[in-house]
């Protein structure tokens, strides 16, 4: 707590005023990360549909690489196990998932359509995890690489839309 007192030019005191444990000061760093992340990837409504999640995945890369340590501690960290980190991480997933299903044209979802997007958001983060593990691949690959997957999961998503009867 020294330390960040420090960095923050506050004193400890203060710190301890806005922030009694430990704890209470992690939270507040995921939160904002969260917000942060959120409004990073919150492309201009006036761009087309297709730029508009290109440059939201530019946007979400730029900022797990610039973030790279809170990013793999947030998803990774024994801290992230945490009930209310887990409760930031889950509002941040049914966020995008949230963002998705609008840029898909889904004004509410079912069960089996919020399930495949759901998956995607893993793939996204374990895709993420994996880029900064290995650095073997360029963001433009990455931009490509997410954005093609996401061409196939919108017919899956509108495949859940078909009833098991209609299935046989």
């Amino acid at each position: 707590m020294a330390d960040v007192a420090q960095a923050a030019s506050a004193s400890k005191p203060l710190l301890y005023h806005y922030f009694p444990t430990k704890s209470d000061l992690y939270l507040a760093a995921v939160r904002a990360a969260a917000a942060e992340l959120r409004e990073a990837t919150t492309p201009s409504r006036d761009l087309a549909p297709a730029r508009r999640v290109e440059r939201a995945l530019e946007a979400h890369l730029d900022w797990v690489e610039a973030n790279a340590v809170a990013y793999r501690a947030i998803l990774q960290g024994g801290v992230s196990s945490h009930p209310e980190v887990q409760a930031i991480i889950e509002g941040s997933r049914a966020d995008v998932v949230a963002r998705l299903a609008e840029e898909f044209g889904f004004d509410e979802l079912r069960p089996e359509e919020r399930v495949v997007i759901r998956g995607w958001v893993g793939f996204l983060e374990g895709v993420c995890l994996d880029w900064l593990a290995a650095g073997d691949l360029s963001k433009p690959q990455l931009v490509r690489i997410l954005t093609a997957s996401l061409a196939v999961v919108e017919p899956a998503v509108r495949a859940g839309t078909v009833g098991d009867d209609q299935l046989r």
